[in-house]
């Protein structure tokens, strides 16, 4: 191919040939108009139709979900770091991790596929008309839909030949500022009954619940107590703790009879099938296998055999059950049904253990005297590839006698951990007499009813159920177990205020969907708040909120994954300030040298260290005075001086070893980290300017500029911002000319706490193009068949945006880590900054791309994986509305602002301050503000010009005095005197 050819070749793909010695080399032009360049997939623009463009604005209608769309759905539905509980789209309950135990998934391709919700606990509602039971699910309904509006879900139920129709409005409290109230480990269900018969029905609406308290342990004894009072039936389930001498065990206990040790070289009369357990027991570590240790003796049953790639199963013969416990040690993978061992009576699986992704084997246990005299047999299952593939066993023995308590607390931790209770109550809102309610205990199981409830046709009746649960036994305990003393006190605590829980969490949702944003977007931004809600969080007995990158995944509140979110931060700033002071400036600040300890430890991450400064500032400016600012300066600012010391020159870049959120250490200057040093600079530079520290000031505003001429000098290329590297020293995980997703982190972080730009605006908009153009893909399937991923998160026929490409060569064969992954953190962390920088299609094309692959026909649109589920980073979402809002705030100093992302004539959305929430809503001749909650503290109010004339601010009919000055197209209104706008007032802005 002549020079010309390639160059006109790469004109038609809107590829510019820059410098730094690399030429793009076409490869190939597609029939579809995608271009193969060296190193990288440029697809073509015309992916992206007309009704694609159309939809991203449209506000459109709620989208119901319904038939197979059901199957993916589980909408996070406890409180805050209470555990975790899914709404499934039929209503039911699944997913019951609020046992103090969750199932770790970072398990390859199995974290992105579509996957069945566990229904571990009998629990669900059923409806009694003429003799008939009708259960609230899809069994018992032919017709269910789900509206999920993120923290609340409408089911709605209907049967052609069924008298009655149901609707179920299912939620937990959700309230802005209110973070005590939306951490209650309850999820509330009101009810709707409505009679389409001809005829007046009388039916009898009943809320059953399994007794599940102690149930991942060794059985005990269980204990239901009905209650009735004058407002409601109540149940509460309960479970008598293990004692620690093991009270459990027969007084005169038989010998124990070992079923198995795999001492010998071949398996006996166990059968094994499939490569994966080989010809007999192995004899420790196999190949390649990190060590394996704390078995028993010589020998054990260990799956590694051919590394994780093969499956297979080994079964043991028949023997009679005539012992109370079966006793075995376990590891390996946490893959339930998959890489587990299994106890079968009757050929059903009966009791099933999986290892906790370790190699290290601990003791397990199961209960198994209701078995007695029956036949059985053991089988120990690899039906698992990829990570954690396999399983270890070893020392099966049928004893009368289980493990003691501190060898079970091994694996366990607390052998107590899902010692605790549960409740259900009912209750009925209207007349709010108990006397057509009922509670009722048997077998196990526990009731609540509303029972013969007479309805006209066409009339509806509706009543509220509470689920409570209370299981302290935590390792680091609970913090709602400071408030009530068990199950049954959370459900009255509910019962009780419901009318003000529940209006407040309908306010919500009711402010935030009000809005003249597309229903999907809303949708979309809303939906990873319930990450709060899984097993990602805990919110500790002493008070301090802590929380794992994903679903028990790696833990220690990580400073550079968690900088992506600003969902909790906007929501709930008194929690995110918690993190500041117990974490970030508490257990893992190091008063000698600055340093934060990234997992709440002693380690450096370059980026984390950078966005800890930055996050302070921000919990500043949420903050309702400047206390937090005041109490935490002297810690943040030494924070801030740690970084500029890694400035070892002193010329604004940091270029020493950086490790960072890809899991690897950055060597030389980047924008990646630049950025965020130089947005932390910028950020420091006001907090002292605020703190009168002018010398502090004036050293941060130096580097600033030092820094952001360096880096416009040495790392703009034309098209984008790259990373100076040594590549012949540093082999590895660097991206060098490559063109990273996150290389103006920084720069979006700036926008969202009102610092402006820290580099050139049009650099800044020249590389965000450059992202689009290069990292962007309507359709993955040719970057990832060219370049698959190390995990997919996005598959073929599906859109994403790439962590880094190389358009113009230079990708080394180990280049940055994940570097063909999808990471929806990533995707609105730079979606948020594109409509910052006015490219709102681009921006909202990226966060459709998100919905589509995590619409319900495909997988659970409530969570968003990366390394395990519900991953925090997803919470990036918010920066997203705050950008198409243009929203500014400063708490302590009154100060409010909007600039509506392309200047629409009409917009309307929500907005957090630090006190309240409310809604914005513009039109071609107003401007207004309505709390809806709480209050603001108001002494300047910024926002889009009007035109000329004179401008009336009021609030309820009154005027306001103060002045305005416009500059360009931005009016600023100064209150005379500090205005406190509260709940139920508006303040509008219109010409006189």
């Amino acid at each position: 191919m002549s020079e010309m050819t390639r160059r006109t070749m790469l004109k038609m793909a809107g590829v510019t040939t820059i410098g730094l010695g690399y030429t793009p080399k076409v490869l190939a032009r597609l029939a579809d108009g995608t271009v193969v360049v060296q190193d990288h997939i440029v697809p073509a623009d015309k992916h992206l139709t007309a009704e694609w463009k159309r939809i991203l604005v449209d506000r459109g209608t709620k989208e119901i979900w319904k038939g197979d769309e059901l199957e993916s759905i589980g909408m996070p539905i406890g409180g805050i770091a209470a555990g975790q509980m899914y709404l499934c789209g039929d209503g039911t309950l699944g997913c019951w991790e609020i046992f103090n135990r969750h199932d770790y998934q970072n398990v390859g391709p199995y974290s992105y596929a579509k996957r069945p919700i566990p229904h571990s606990v009998k629990f669900g509602f059923e409806v009694q008309v003429d003799g008939q039971t009708y259960s609230l699910d899809k069994k018992g309904f032919a017709n269910v839909t789900f509206n999920g509006q993120h923290p609340i879900a409408i089911v709605t139920y209907d049967a052609p030949a069924a008298p009655v129709k149901a609707q179920m409005t299912a939620y937990t409290p959700f309230i802005p500022m209110n973070a005590k109230d939306s951490a209650l480990p309850t999820t509330v269900f009101e009810i709707e009954i409505t009679n389409v018969a001809s005829a007046r029905i009388e039916f009898n609406l009943r809320c059953f619940l399994e007794n599940a308290c102690g149930r991942l342990g060794t059985d005990r004894k269980r204990h239901s107590k009905p209650e009735m009072s004058e407002a409601m039936a109540i149940v509460v389930h309960s479970v008598e703790p293990i004692a620690p001498d093991s009270a459990q065990t027969r007084a005169n206990p038989r010998p124990d009879v070992i079923l198995a040790d795999f001492e010998g070289n071949d398996y006996g009369a166990w059968t094994a099938t499939g490569e994966a357990f080989g010809r007999g027991p192995a004899k420790g570590t196999l190949a390649d296998q990190n060590p394996v240790t704390n078995f028993v003796g010589k020998g054990l049953v260990n799956s590694f055999l051919k590394g994780d790639g093969t499956v297979g199963r080994l079964t043991s013969p028949s023997f009679t059950v005539d012992r109370d416990f079966i006793n075995f040690k376990i590891g390996g993978g946490n893959r339930t049904g998959m890489t587990c061992i299994n106890l079968l009576v009757g050929g059903k699986v009966v009791r099933t253990a999986t290892g906790l992704n370790s190699e290290r084997l601990e003791w397990e246990s199961w209960h198994v005297a209701e078995f007695a005299g029956k036949p059985a047999t053991i089988e120990i299952v690899d039906e698992a590839t990829g990570g954690w593939g396999h399983i270890n066993i070893d020392q099966i023995t049928h004893s009368d006698r289980p493990p003691t308590v501190r060898d079970l607390a091994a694996r366990h931790g607390d052998v107590n951990r899902d010692t605790g209770s549960l409740a259900i109550a009912v209750f009925d809102p209207t007349s709010g007499a108990s006397d057509h309610l009922h509670a009722t205990v048997a077998l196990g199981m526990g009731d609540v009813s509303a029972d013969k409830i007479s309805v006209d046709p066409g009339a509806s009746r509706k009543f509220v159920f509470v689920l409570g649960w209370h299981f302290p036994h935590h390792t680091n305990g609970r913090n709602y177990a400071n408030f009530f003393a068990d199950a049954g006190a959370v459900a009255q605590y509910v019962v009780r205020n419901h009318e003000r829980l529940a209006g407040d969490t309908k306010r919500w949702r009711d402010t935030f969907y009000d809005s003249t944003l597309p229903y999907w977007l809303l949708d979309r931004l809303h939906s990873t708040v319930g990450n709060l809600a899984t097993g990602t969080t805990e919110w500790w007995k002493s008070g301090r909120f802590w929380s794992w990158e994903g679903v028990v995944c790696c833990s220690g509140t990580c400073t550079h994954v968690w900088n992506y979110e600003h969902s909790m931060a906007r929501l709930f700033p008194e929690i995110e300030r918690n993190v500041r002071t117990n974490q970030d400036y508490g257990a893992g600040f190091d008063a000698a040298t600055g340093l934060v300890g990234f997992r709440s430890d002693r380690e450096y991450a370059a980026d984390g260290q950078c966005g800890t400064v930055l996050k302070a500032y921000r919990e500043h400016l949420v903050s309702a005075d400047d206390h937090f600012l005041r109490d935490f300066w002297p810690r943040i600012k030494k924070s801030l001086e740690f970084l500029i010391k890694h400035d070892a020159n002193g010329d604004g870049m940091i270029e020493d070893a950086q490790p960072n959120t890809y899991d690897i250490d950055f060597f030389g200057a980047n924008t990646f980290v630049g950025s965020l040093y130089l947005a932390a600079l910028r950020a420091g530079e006001s907090m002292a300017s605020e703190m009168g520290d002018t010398e502090f000031a004036a050293e941060c505003h130096r580097l600033y500029l030092s820094g952001r001429a360096v880096s416009m000098k040495r790392l703009f290329n034309g098209e984008y911002f790259i990373q100076e590297v040594d590549q012949t020293k540093y082999k590895e995980y660097q991206y060098g000319p490559g063109c990273l997703a996150d290389q103006l982190f920084g720069q979006g972080w700036a926008h969202q706490v009102g610092l402006g730009h820290i580099y050139p605006r049009e650099s800044v908009t020249k590389a965000l193009q450059s992202v689009w153009k290069y990292n962007w893909a309507p359709d993955v399937a040719g970057q990832n068949k060219r370049w698959p991923p190390q995990r997919p998160f996005a598959l073929p026929g599906e859109g994403g945006l790439f962590t880094c490409t190389w358009p113009i060569g230079g990708r080394e064969k180990d280049p940055v880590l994940y570097r063909d992954e999808v990471w929806t953190g990533i995707e609105y962390q730079v979606a948020g900054h594109m409509i910052w920088e006015g490219m709102v299609e681009e921006g909202l094309a990226i966060c459709r791309a998100v919905h589509e692959r995590y619409h319900p026909a495909k997988r659970n649109p409530y969570n968003e994986v990366e390394c395990s589920d519900h991953y925090s980073r997803a919470m990036a979402s918010w920066g997203v509305l705050t950008a198409l809002s243009g929203f500014s705030y400063h708490g302590p100093a009154g100060r409010i602002g909007f600039a509506p992302a392309g200047a629409p004539s009409e917009f309307k959305s929500a907005f957090t301050t630090a006190a309240g929430w409310g809604t914005y809503a513009q039109t071609s001749n107003s401007r207004s503000l309505s709390m809806a909650w709480g209050q603001v503290r108001l002494t300047e109010l910024s926002v889009p010009a009007l035109g000329s004339g004179n401008l009336k601010v009021t609030v309820g009919g009154r005027s306001l005095p103060s002045s305005v000055t416009e500059t360009g197209a931005v009016a600023k209104i100064t209150f005379t005197r500090p205005l406190t706008l509260k709940a139920g007032q508006k303040l509008e802005v219109k010409l006189a």
